[in-house]
C-alpha cells in the first residue's frame, strides 16, 4: 500500500517539472540567440532576431569599389576649325588641319597633326605679293594635369613641325638699282624652301557630348632649322606661321572619340 501512495504521489510532481522545462526552453533559447560573436572573428557581425524568431544578418554597408584606370582609352579624331574662320574673315594666311591622337590612361595624349597652310600677301611697302599654299606635319604629345576621368582636361605637350614647300613671290614695280641706275623685273616663281620647327602647346579642353570635345591652345613656335633659297626667307611658313625665330599661334579644334 505504501507503494502505491509514492507512485502516485510522484507521478503529479514529474508532470509540474516537465511543463517548467518547457516553459523556460523559449527563454534559453532567446538567451542562446544573444550571445556575441567568437572574439577571434575580426569582422564584426550584427545579428537580427525577426518576430518570427528566425535569424538575419543586418545588410553591410556598400562600399563602392575603386576601378584601376584602363591602360588605353581609344583614339579620336578632329579638326581645326579656327582655318575656315580666317578665311571668312578676310586673313591674309590661314591652316586647314585635321588631327589623329590616341588616349593612354587618360594622361597621355601621343597626337600626329598635319594640314595644309596657304598665305596670299602684298607687301604694301616694296609693292611686292607672296604666294604659298603647301602641306605640314606635326608629332608629339600632351599630358593631362587634372585627376577626375570626365573629359575636361588641362593640357600642357610639345611638338616637332616640318614642311617642304615652293612659294613665288612677284612686284608689279621692277626693283630700281641706286647704284647703276638699272631695273629688275620681280618675278621669281618655285622657290623652295624647308623648315623644321618646335612647340609648346597649352590648352583647355571639354566633353560637349558623349564622344564630343571641343578645346582650344595657344603655341609658342620655336625655329630648328631652315633651308632657303637664294631669294631669302619666305614672309609664311606653312605650320609655322609669319616667319621669324620664333612666333605665336593658337588653334580651335573639335574632337570625335572613335
Amino acid at each position: 500500500m505504501p507503494t502505491k501512495i509514492c507512485r502516485f504521489i510522484s507521478a503529479p510532481r514529474i508532470r509540474i517539472r516537465l511543463i517548467l522545462i518547457l516553459l523556460g526552453l523559449p527563454f534559453l533559447a532567446s538567451a542562446q540567440d544573444t550571445v556575441p560573436a567568437a572574439a577571434n572573428d575580426s569582422t564584426p557581425v550584427v545579428v537580427v532576431i525577426s518576430k518570427d524568431g528566425k535569424e538575419k544578418k543586418a545588410p553591410k554597408s556598400k562600399k563602392k569599389d575603386k576601378k584601376e584606370p584602363s591602360f588605353f582609352y581609344g583614339v579620336a579624331v578632329g579638326a581645326d576649325i579656327l582655318g575656315p574662320i580666317l578665311k571668312v574673315g578676310g586673313s591674309d594666311w590661314r591652316q586647314y588641319e585635321v588631327m589623329a591622337r590616341v588616349n593612354l590612361l587618360d594622361k597621355y595624349f601621343p597626337i600626329f597633326e598635319m594640314g595644309i597652310g596657304e598665305a596670299d600677301h602684298e607687301g604694301h611697302d616694296l609693292d611686292n605679293h607672296f604666294k604659298v599654299r603647301a602641306p605640314y606635319f606635326r608629332i608629339g604629345a600632351d599630358y593631362n594635369f587634372t585627376k577626375k576621368h570626365n573629359g575636361n582636361r588641362l593640357l600642357l605637350g610639345i611638338r616637332y613641325g616640318f614642311s617642304t614647300f615652293n612659294y613665288d613671290l612677284d612686284a608689279a614695280t621692277p626693283l630700281a638699282d641706286p647704284v647703276w641706275k638699272t631695273e629688275q623685273e620681280v618675278n621669281f616663281t618655285s622657290q623652295h624652301c624647308q623648315a623644321h620647327w618646335a612647340e609648346v602647346v597649352f590648352g583647355v579642353e571639354t566633353r560637349l557630348w558623349t564622344v564630343v570635345h571641343a578645346g582650344w591652345d595657344l603655341r609658342v613656335k620655336f625655329r630648328i632649322s631652315e633651308k632657303d633659297p637664294a631669294l631669302g626667307q619666305p614672309w609664311f611658313v606653312p605650320g609655322f606661321g609669319k616667319n621669324d625665330t620664333s612666333c605665336w599661334g593658337g588653334s580651335f579644334k573639335i574632337l570625335i572619340d572613335i
